[in-house]
């Protein structure tokens, strides 16, 4: 099931562009919320570059949400505004319920572990916010003037 909804926040309301989709946390939902944000790309005629980077970011922090988390939905906010496309992933869940922070990067032969590392390469670091609804993490990829 989508369901669509509007994004929220004081940036989301001067937003270029918007798209909000939420889906069941489950693994089915990775490859379709990474063809919406590459829908909604394609329909704002961002570059290609911008579409292979969205994919990767959002197929990353939306496979984070489905699984170390509990949450029965993940939502994804896509936005442009002032050269920024912001990419949002919201759940229900807790990031890092232990209470401890990162150690440092994945070892380069690891099998997971990885994600926010490579979201951090395509769009730089992501912010990670929970509250006693869930968790949300953003992350900002700053678009380059298209050129004719």
């Amino acid at each position: 099931m989508t369901i669509t909804s509007p994004c929220r926040g004081p940036s989301i309301e001067d937003a270029l562009f918007r798209a909000v989709c939420t889906r069941a946390a489950i693994a089915s939902s990775v490859p379709f919320l990474r063809r919406f944000a590459g829908a909604a790309v394609d329909r704002w005629e961002l570059s290609g570059d911008v579409r292979e980077a969205v994919a990767i970011v959002v197929a990353e922090l939306v496979t984070n949400a489905v699984v170390h988390t509990t949450s029965d939905d993940v939502t994804l906010c896509l936005h442009v505004r002032d050269g920024v496309l912001r990419i949002e992933v919201r759940d229900q869940g807790h990031w890092r319920p232990e209470g401890r922070d990162r150690p440092g990067p994945a070892p380069a032969d690891a099998e997971c572990g990885r994600g926010l590392d490579i979201v951090a390469a395509y769009s730089g670091v992501p912010a990670v916010r929970t509250t006693a609804a869930g968790t949300t993490v953003s992350t900002d990829l700053r678009l380059l003037p298209q050129t004719a």
